[in-house]
């Protein structure tokens, strides 16, 4: 069934796990690499989103409203943090120390089809996602917007950016600070 909505897309991808393939080796990174990725994706269902493709060392989520996509945003930020201290500790895998991450929202309609997405918002995210440094999040002007106040001082703008295949540019903020999103 074919079914166009509007919705927040999050796309998260792990940095640095192709360097741990080869440093680890296949089976240890895989380990790690798919035990991150789980616990982001417990994340997306526990924010109320829903998981429609995990990429290898990322995901793609949507959300039905920004507020949630941007609490997760915030939580698998922290998520990462913890698992990476643990990296830290005896007899945890030191592949988990060097995992940073990345996540991109974009907000619009979409085409949900198949169990896939397509559509623009999700063109956007993923573009977007190409612009994150290690352990940003951003996010476009449309998902900034469905922010209550309170949280939209946790972003400050970085102004407009174009995105490859795009001709239009979009807004994008930065989510600064460490307080929890909720």
């Amino acid at each position: 069934m074919t079914r166009i909505a509007e919705r927040t897309v999050l796309f998260a991808d792990l940095r640095g796990s192709t360097a741990l393939f080869e440093r680890l080796g296949n089976a240890e990174a895989t380990s790690v690499v798919t035990h991150t990725v789980g616990e982001l994706a417990k994340t997306v269902a526990d924010c109320g989103g829903e998981v429609i493709k995990t990429l290898g060392d990322g995901l793609m989520a949507v959300f039905e409203e920004s507020i949630p996509a941007a609490q997760a945003a915030g939580q698998m930020q922290d998520k990462l943090e913890r698992l990476v201290s643990r990296g830290q500790a005896h007899g945890a895998s030191a592949g988990l120390k060097a995992l940073k991450h990345q996540v991109a929202l974009a907000r619009g309609e979409i085409v949900e089809m198949g169990g896939d997405c397509f559509g623009d918002a999700v063109n956007v995210a993923a573009r977007l996602l190409d612009h994150a440094g290690d352990n940003e999040t951003l996010l476009t002007d449309e998902v900034f917007a469905g922010l209550p106040r309170e949280q939209q001082v946790r972003f400050r703008s970085l102004d407009w950016m174009h995105l490859r295949g795009r001709a239009e540019p979009v807004h994008v903020h930065l989510l600064g600070g460490r307080r929890p999103l909720s």
